[in-house]
């Protein structure tokens, strides 16, 4: 029970940082007692604790150790509530011990509760021998800091806060590759930390400035750079500020750490279009292609988005999501194509057919450092082909949220929740501003084992599949057709006929999850997942109710990829299936209700069972789901019977 009284606390060590002790209490801490004036502000009051000194024996944390002639400087906290204690707990590990000491304030001696150095335990565990993620990111990123300072002088000859800020989004991906490594490997040396970044030319478009048509398309990609740069530090306030927020939010440590807070960044970009338009026309008419370097429309977009940014309005962005999210329990996520000229940036690689007028199927990603500066977001150029390469090339604009590294082939699934997914999507499809191609769905399977990649769903369920989100549309002669049927957008001749449509594949989360390693005639780690790539993007799809069927479908039924060079050839179920769904999609005929009720059912099947045999959904959200997706069903059916669609299933 004593842990339930209000107690001080002195710190002298991470805490300090406002934004530290704001990600493990949840609460802001002021040091102007004038600013105290909040429910969830403390003030920081300056104290001195006499008889310790602090000690870094492992040159990463701070230890309070007795020493008779020592003091230490730090903030008297207080009073705050008993059962922070808790988290304090947690956030300390146990190289820490709880004292109960009396510290000096100037108005007086006051008694506090400080955490100082366990000396049994520090005797044989320091560093990395406990791990608080949290913690570890601080001092990472003190680390990183002063490396980008040193790499400041050698490459820029400057050492200015904003210049500092834009190398590092410069090197944005080196420095998210230094994160994941050390987090994987139990650490990483100052030494490699400073040598990455250096070593890492910086990004300029130098190549391309005697370029004509560059200079043309400049000001359509450096509008893209100025928007992603605002995106990026706006999700980096939001993840600093509401740290404790996204910390204690229902997802689990398996899923990308951004999610949430890339959504809500979005939504805020998204909600000031006008804003944001106006601090663009700014800069381009400020700096100059020819005459300004990358770096400095970089600078520029990081002090628009310190003045953009409204704390307030980050808090209502988090706590909309907050109050929106659901659980579920199979691991999910999305891939985002985008292009002005649709596939036939894939057909036509050289443009010599038909030009995209404002980035020409983004010839010149890589010289304005976007595939840098899309990192948080998984951005990249896919000429489906290759999608790692800088080599300048034509192809897809692709978004990928939890790709954590493009030339690694290494991702986190985003989350569990069909609702979030279906905000992502929408929302990132709005801030691009490119004309939406297609989305991917992926699940991860829950079974380990092998899964079949032979297994087939009906005829029935392929047609309901392509009703709801294969783009039906009135072709040249005015009849309904499925565009994703009657087009080469998911249906190949080269080298062999082969679809689009699903592929089960494995991936790796980290560099430690091979998936190429075999021991015992066994694969380690890496999960299978199932990647449903058939359906349209468009501002007119609602996929949180599609995301739940797709979920249900692939439970109930487990079907496997569809459909391979090999598949056509060698397996006649295959070929057939094949050959009835593209013969519908070109003569439509409306889905008999009997047929789109068996489409339902098995999908209800599927998630009643979802977690472990039960439900990990609420019945009525179920129910919810299946009836959204039975209305486009309907308003499929009545499109092809020449009726108005129904006003329920937007």
């Amino acid at each position: 029970m004593a842990d339930q009284k209000p107690f001080n606390l002195f710190i002298y060590g991470t805490l300090m940082n406002p934004s530290v002790f704001r990600a493990v209490l949840g609460q802001r801490l002021v040091i102007s007692k004038a600013e105290a004036d909040d429910v969830e502000l403390f003030h920081a009051r300056r104290a001195v604790l006499t008889g310790y000194k602090k000690v870094s024996p492992d040159n990463t944390y701070l230890y309070a150790v007795p020493d008779p002639h020592g003091r230490i400087r730090g903030y008297l906290v207080g009073p705050l509530p008993g059962e922070h204690l808790i988290l304090l707990r947690r956030y300390e590990g146990k190289n820490y011990s709880r004292k109960r000491l009396r510290v000096q304030t100037k108005d007086g001696v006051e008694e506090a509760i400080i955490f100082i150095g366990n000396l049994k335990e520090l005797e044989h565990s320091f560093g990395y021998a406990f791990h608080d993620k949290l913690k570890q990111e601080v001092l990472l990123s003190r680390k990183i800091d002063e490396a980008l300072e040193e790499t400041e002088r050698e490459q820029l000859h400057t050492t200015e806060t904003f210049a500092r800020r834009a190398l590092g989004e410069l090197h944005g991906d080196t420095i998210r590759d230094l994160t994941r490594q050390h987090f994987e490997a139990g650490g990483i040396s100052d030494y490699a930390i400073r040598r990455s970044l250096k070593d890492t030319p910086l990004r300029n478009f130098d190549r391309i400035t005697a370029d004509p048509e560059a200079k043309a398309l400049a000001p359509n990609y450096l509008t893209l750079v100025i928007r992603q740069v605002l995106f990026n530090q706006i999700e980096e306030k939001i993840r600093r500020d509401f740290r404790y927020e996204l910390d204690h939010m229902p997802l689990r440590g398996e899923y990308y750490e951004r999610t949430v807070s890339s959504l809500a960044a979005l939504r805020l970009l998204n909600t000031n279009v006008s804003l944001i338009n106006m601090l663009v026309h700014d800069c381009l008419n400020e700096l100059n292609f020819h005459k300004d370097r990358l770096i400095d429309f970089v600078r520029w977009s990081i002090v628009a988005a310190d003045s953009f940014y409204d704390p307030q309005a980050g808090r209502s962005e988090i706590k909309f999501i907050q109050s929106h999210m659901g659980q579920g329990h199979i691991p999910l996520g999305a891939e985002l194509e985008f292009s002005n000229i649709g596939h036939d940036v894939i057909n036509d690689p050289q443009g010599a057919a038909m030009r995209d007028l404002r980035y020409d199927g983004f010839l010149y990603f890589s010289d304005f450092g976007l595939d840098v500066l899309t990192w948080k977001l998984g951005g990249h150029i896919d000429d489906h082909y290759e999608k790692a390469s800088r080599r300048p090339r034509r192809g897809f604009f692709e978004v990928a949220l939890g790709n954590l590294s493009v030339e690694a082939n290494i991702s986190k699934p985003i989350t569990d929740d069909p609702w979030l997914l279906n905000q992502f999507v929408h929302e990132a499809r709005r801030f691009y501003e490119i004309t939406p191609h297609s989305v991917h769905i992926s699940l991860q399977l829950r079974s380990q084992h092998k899964p079949s990649k032979e297994r087939l769903l009906s005829l029935e369920v392929m047609k309901c599949l392509f009703a709801v989100a294969g783009d039906p549309t009135a072709g040249g002669d005015g009849r309904l057709q499925i565009r994703r049927l009657v087009t080469d957008e998911i249906i190949r001749a080269n080298p062999n006929l082969h679809m689009l449509f699903s592929e089960i594949s494995r991936r790796r989360s980290s560099d430690a999850d091979d998936s190429h390693l075999v021991v015992a005639d066994r694969l380690l780690s890496g999960r299978y997942i199932q990647q449903f790539k058939f359906l349209r993007l468009s501002p007119e799809i609602n996929y949180e109710p599609i995301i739940m069927c797709l979920k249900g479908l692939q439970m109930s039924l487990r079907p496997g990829s569809f459909m391979t060079v090999q598949q056509y050839v060698q397996n006649p179920r295959h070929r057939q299936l094949f050959e009835e769904l593209i013969e519908w999609g070109r003569d439509i005929q409306p889905i008999p209700k009997s047929e789109s009720e068996v489409f339902l059912g098995y999908a209800y099947d599927g998630l009643m069972s979802e977690r472990r045999g039960r439900p990990a959904h609420s019945e009525a959200y179920i129910a919810w789901s299946l009836n959204q997706v039975r209305t486009m069903l309907e308003d499929f059916n009545a499109l092809v019977q020449g009726q108005a669609p129904s006003q329920t299933s937007r």
